[in-house]
């Protein structure tokens, strides 16, 4: 595996960042220096955070036979986010925990582990997951699974219906966001902030709701990103159900329903073709 540091450097100017910006948060200037001048490789999540920073994958800088594990592990979360769990978890088997090299892989590994079992209705094992990456993991750098992490305890205590610890974990996991400056890759905020506004209406929490899905607007908006749209105007939608404010729930729907067409997915537009049916 070898850094291409002249690219890094490239890139980095391109995007007008200095050395000292570029490491803000995630490392130190000097390691930034020892990557662009000597191609020194830092730890895994040092390497993937400054790459979210620049909005590039790792390949992008990294010359190599295998590229750590991101690849893998975001088709699986994406495999997760289509509900495919079966294909999810047979992916997921496939890596062998032991085997991965820092502790960056294995906090991505547990937190998908416990996405999956959270979705399966294996609670308890899901929580014993989370909590083995919240204090084993606690002293990396401030990354965005951090946050995942964090929410994923709220879906796990949700779903075992204890809704005001779920809650707790919730507004801690916002607040990491709004204090910390976690690192991530767009994707993964998107994903974050549909899961924590998805968790809001289901905590019957909607004005929370409404404002976290809007914040998920923004970065599709932004990025030009279609992926999880409609999930974040249903959100809206129901929420605005159960504010009684029909109307506004009528538009959010016709906007989902719409981007769900534009997607081929046909039979989630006729879902919510029911759904504003009701509401006339």
């Amino acid at each position: 595996m070898r850094l291409k540091g002249d690219v890094l450097k490239q890139i980095r100017r391109k995007r007008g960042l200095s050395q000292t910006a570029l490491s803000e948060g995630i490392c130190t200037q000097a390691t930034i220096s020892l990557m662009e001048k000597q191609n020194r490789i830092p730890k895994m999540n040092i390497l993937t955070a400054i790459c979210a920073r620049l909005d590039i994958p790792v390949d992008k800088i990294i010359e190599n036979d295998d590229v750590s594990m991101t690849s893998q592990f975001d088709e699986i979360s994406l495999l997760i986010v289509q509900k495919h769990y079966d294909d999810a978890t047979e992916r997921l088997n496939k890596i062998k925990v032991k085997k991965l090299q820092n502790d960056f892989d294995k906090q991505r590994y547990y937190y998908l582990l416990g996405v999956l079992q959270v979705a399966t209705d294996q609670v308890d094992e899901a929580i014993f997951n989370f909590e083995l990456i919240l204090t084993q993991f606690s002293t990396m750098s401030a990354n965005i699974y951090w946050a995942l992490t964090t929410v994923g305890m709220a879906m796990a205590y949700e779903k075992r219906g204890n809704e005001e610890r779920a809650l707790k974990f919730l507004q801690r996991a916002v607040t990491l966001i709004d204090e910390k400056q976690l690192t991530g890759g767009k994707r993964q905020w998107i994903i974050i902030y549909r899961n924590i506004a998805d968790l809001y209406l289901k905590l019957k929490q909607p004005n929370e709701a409404i404002k976290i899905a809007n914040r998920g607007i923004n970065i599709c908006r932004e990025d030009l990103s279609m992926f999880l749209l409609s999930d974040y105007y249903q959100v809206i939608a129901k929420s605005k159900v159960m504010l009684e404010d029909h109307q506004a729930a009528i538009e959010n729907y016709e906007i989902a329903k719409s981007l769900l067409l534009i997607n081929d997915q046909t039979e989630n537009a006729e879902a919510l073709e029911n759904e504003i049916d009701q509401l006339k």
